[in-house]
């Protein structure tokens, strides 16, 4: 399905990009993988069958300049799937501005806004070029106690829409929202709620798997979504319907 095509995943060595990373290789691409985790690579390698096709750099993204020594020499891109975030709480106290919003916004918006301004080209030198932004439940309904997190995963809501029009027929943007999903992201949610309580809001009544996001992420990348753009998928067992 994607033999010859390069596609970007970042956060990769995360919950849900090991099983992406392990999908997207398996059916030929040649995938470039970013995340902040220096053990990362060994992850990634553990769980793919052929290593050759993985290339791995340890980056949080913090500006254009970081992104275009990493990819300068890429001239065509297919795809650039955008998982890498982090998950801070917060108390809207004095101190949170700069301790949690600033940092969460650097890792969940502007980190992929440097990148996709220093790859936009080598994407639209492709035909049909993918890109697929990972929001969240967070954004649907709101987290309490993660303000900022919630904001920053509506910003990628936001830029995602303004990407699929301003790049429209070339290049197809669309945007994933998990819900409760069985990785580290939202084990003391869990914890602190009980995991009855939070079973109990899904329709699904069980948690999501970081393999069914991964899935939905593939067709996104895959030639059965060609007109599919613009859109928020949300993989959440229902639980916005409730």
């Amino acid at each position: 399905m994607f033999e010859g095509k390069t596609i970007i995943v970042t956060g990769a060595s995360g919950g849900i990009g090991v099983p992406l990373v392990s999908r997207l290789c398996g059916l030929g691409a040649r995938v470039i993988a970013i995340d902040i985790n220096p053990h990362g690579a060994e992850i990634l390698q553990s769980e793919i069958s052929d290593a050759s096709r993985l290339v791995y750099f340890c980056s949080s993204l913090e500006d254009e300049q970081t992104c275009r020594a990493i990819l300068g020499k890429e001239t065509h891109i297919y795809g650039l799937v955008h998982l890498a975030g982090i998950f801070v709480p917060d108390d809207m106290t004095a101190g949170d501005t700069e301790a949690v919003y600033d940092p969460v916004m650097l890792a969940n918006v502007r980190n992929v806004y440097g990148l996709y301004a220093s790859i936009r080209e080598s994407l639209l030198r492709e035909v049909h070029a993918r890109v697929v932004l990972v929001s969240s439940l967070a954004f649907r309904r709101g987290a309490p106690g993660h303000t900022a997190y919630s904001a920053a995963k509506g910003a990628l809501v936001g830029m995602a829409r303004s990407l699929a029009r301003k790049e429209a027929p070339n290049l197809l943007v669309n945007v994933v929202a998990p819900g409760f999903i069985d990785t580290t992201m939202p084990q003391k949610i869990i914890a602190k709620r009980g995991i009855d309580a939070v079973l109990g809001e899904i329709p699904m009544k069980r948690l999501g798997t970081a393999d069914e996001v991964a899935s939905v992420i593939q067709f996104l990348l895959g030639p059965d979504s060609a007109y599919v753009t613009g859109q928020v998928i949300n993989v959440d067992g229902g639980i916005i319907c409730s």
